[in-house]
């Protein structure tokens, strides 16, 4: 008995460290093997603010670990934004909605949330990398013309235009 109501009291503390996928993009590997992969995902998790601190750090280890299970093996997330706001949620479970909108707009519990919006990337990699297939362009070659020492000079040659070189 006493083991019984040990293990409910547990499953109790447990359920209120839980954060919530609002939004889950699975990253979808290529075609073949040398392609890799073709899309990396990402998505958007939520946890509760409300509660005791270490609870809240429990439901932000869920977060993390929700994030963690979507990139895969090969891949790791990165949050791109973290925000707070408030968010309203409807009981979902028909008896407490029955009870509840008997008493009008209560029914909405409204709290504050952290919402961790994640890319997955390479498991190494520092900053994300663009892969490109063909060669890169060599960059545009920029003259610009010597400027004279005189103060005066230099005042009529920035106001002047200056001449266009002419091609051969």
């Amino acid at each position: 008995m006493r083991r019984l109501l040990l293990l409910l009291f547990a499953a109790a503390l447990l359920s209120s460290c839980v954060a919530e996928s609002v939004e889950r993009r699975r990253p979808r590997k290529g075609p073949i093997k040398e392609v890799g992969y073709v899309d990396f995902g990402g998505g958007d998790v939520r946890y509760s603010l409300s509660g005791w601190s270490w609870f809240v750090k429990g439901r932000r280890r869920d977060a993390q670990r929700r994030m963690r299970k979507n990139c895969g093996k090969d891949l790791e997330p990165r949050v791109t934004d973290e925000y707070a706001r408030q968010d309203a949620d409807a009981p979902y479970v028909g008896d407490d909605l029955a009870v509840s909108i008997q008493y009008g707009g209560e029914h909405y519990k409204i709290e504050p949330f952290v919402h961790l919006v994640y890319e997955c990337h390479p498991r190494g990699q520092k900053e994300p990398g663009v892969s490109v297939s063909t060669a890169a362009a060599g960059s545009p070659m920029l003259i610009v013309a010597p400027l004279l020492s005189s103060s005066s000079a230099a005042v009529e040659i920035s106001t002047a235009t200056l001449p266009v070189p002419e091609t051969p």
